[in-house]
């Protein structure tokens, strides 16, 4: 029983870290109880032990799926909480995969405070692609609050500090055990502290270049209209007015903006296609005189039918169309179902349009000069399309979100936090206008000029500095990933090979029992 109960404890630990609370230190130390848990056990324990740390974790760090499909999909509060359900057992396999390569490499001392940083990169990475990838809960992200320490990702992405992370919880594991008690803490020590002073130095460095560009006051609205509410044709009008509003308010105060953002779908009807609200909106962009980038619906006509496009529209202070945006990496039941005849009861369940189809061009939005990235939604989550606008021109991100579907829990907090970290990766800095919440700007370095609190009516101007300098992680990508992966081939070959190895002589032991004195150090 007290294994599974440290197994418990390593998942509460894991969510820990996270927003909110964001107690960023316990991470550190997360993985220590599982890792002390399956000591001795077999490879099925051990696989079991892990599963239920991260269904624990996964529970409990994305409880808020089942606030948004009981409140907004139309499911009933079983049928919404059999799909959390389902989703934290599919998640919970990655932890489990965890806990059983330690318990495999638990007779080589190397390969235990070493290998399973790897490991877990590995495991990390893959889960950003599997099925329709869903990289949301990177343990990396859970050191946010160190702003210094996070500035390698521009070479490593969050994997670097996934990895880094790990450690920490290797390092104390392997002194309980007595594996490398001197110089694993040492090398962590290193790191940490060759990784803050690149941290210092990169921050000042890319500071100083941000002073060396014009500046751009950037407006991001958000309107705060409820979820309930916002495909309602009835109050389309008032929507409409709401923003345009919160508009006029921002040229009142000082910076005036030079680019006013409303949210994902802030216009909840296809613009271009309904003439009278669009002429609305075209209105209140002639009143205010700036450019305006918004996000609203969008129709194509693909294999015979027509099909729908969650767009990104720019506009230039006269209301000419500029160019629009249509998002690649769709929502899976949110705005797409996918294997319809498996799951063809879902297709009217949700709140407002399905069946959309993905954008095709990753390319930025040129406004006077400027290209804009636009994220839309949690595209902001996939490194590699911020990576792939930042390749092709973009000098600054824009997220354009709908937030509402969380409420109040602590998913707003924990996607704002992530999208801090595209502004660090591509040294870009981004803008990000949620209907709800929570609204923010970052600048190239991370750091925050300011936010539209959550579940507010509001406006923030910021100015930002466009930057067309290209980081490491922007030209190579995920290479840290991709060595973390190699390593960890590697490692599970090595042990392969040790297995199978005939024993020879009287120090030969046991694959779960400690490692012989020769290995520890």
């Amino acid at each position: 029983m007290y294994a599974i109960l440290l197994s418990v404890l390593s998942g509460l630990m894991l969510t820990a870290g996270f927003p909110k609370p964001a107690m960023f230190y316990l991470a550190w130390a997360a993985f220590v109880p599982l890792l002390y848990a399956i000591r001795g056990r077999s490879g099925k324990q051990a696989f079991a032990l892990g599963y239920i740390c991260g269904f624990v974790h996964s529970l409990t760090c994305l409880y808020w799926i089942d606030y948004a499909v009981y409140h907004f999909g139309g499911f009933s509060l079983a049928t919404s909480g059999l799909i959390l359900l389902l989703l934290c057992l599919a998640m919970g396999v990655y932890q489990a995969l965890f806990a059983l390569a330690a318990q495999k490499f638990d007779s080589s001392p190397l390969l235990y405070v070493f290998g399973l940083p790897f490991v877990w990169v590995s495991l990390e990475w893959i889960r950003a692609f599997m099925i329709s990838g869903f990289p949301w809960s990177n343990l990396g992200y859970t050191q946010t609050p160190l702003l210094h320490l996070i500035q390698v990702a521009d070479i490593t992405g969050v994997y670097g500090l996934s990895w880094l992370v790990v450690l920490g919880s290797t390092v104390i594991s392997g002194c309980l055990l007595n594996f490398y008690r001197r110089s694993g803490p040492a090398v962590l020590a290193g790191l940490i502290v060759c990784l803050l002073v690149y941290g210092v130095w990169r921050t000042e460095r890319i500071e100083g270049l941000q002073h060396l560009q014009a500046g751009v006051n950037v407006t991001v609205v958000q309107g705060d209209i409820a979820q309930g509410e916002k495909w309602d044709s009835a109050i389309v009008d008032k929507t409409i007015a709401t923003y345009a509003g919160l508009s006029e308010k921002a040229l009142r105060k000082k910076p005036v903006p030079d680019l006013i953002v409303w949210p994902e779908s802030a216009m909840p009807f296809y613009y271009g296609l309904n003439r009278e609200l669009s002429a609305k909106v075209d209105e209140a962009v002639r009143s205010t005189g700036k450019p305006l980038l918004f996000g609203s619906l969008g129709a194509v006509q693909s294999g015979g039918k027509v099909q729908l496009l969650n767009n990104g529209y720019l506009l230039d202070g006269k209301a000419q169309f500029l160019g629009a945006y249509a998002k690649q990496h769709l929502v899976p039941f949110g705005e797409y179902v996918p294997w319809v005849d498996l799951f063809r009861f879902a297709q009217n369940a949700s709140v407002g349009p399905v069946g959309f189809i993905p954008g095709t061009n990753p390319g930025p939005l040129v406004l006077k000069g400027l290209p804009l990235g636009v994220l839309i939604c949690y595209e902001d989550i996939f490194p590699n399309i911020a990576r792939d606008t930042v390749q092709r021109g973009a000098e600054l991100l824009v997220n354009i979100t709908n937030d509402a579907w969380y409420g109040d829990t602590a998913g707003p907090y924990q996607e704002l936090e992530i999208s801090r970290w595209r502004a660090i990766e591509c040294r870009v800095p981004l803008a990000r206008a949620a209907n709800t919440g929570i609204s923010a700007f970052f600048d190239a370095t991370g750091r925050e000029c300011g936010n539209v609190p959550l579940n507010s009516r509001g406006f923030l101007t910021c100015a930002v500095y466009p930057m067309s300098y290209l980081s490491f992680y922007v030209k190579y990508g995920d290479l840290f990933a991709w060595f973390c992966v190699f390593m960890t081939i590697c490692a599970i070959i090595w042990r392969l090979r040790r297995s199978i190895r005939p024993s020879a002589g009287p120090h030969s032991h046991k694959s779960g029992e400690p490692a012989v004195p020769d290995g520890r150090k």
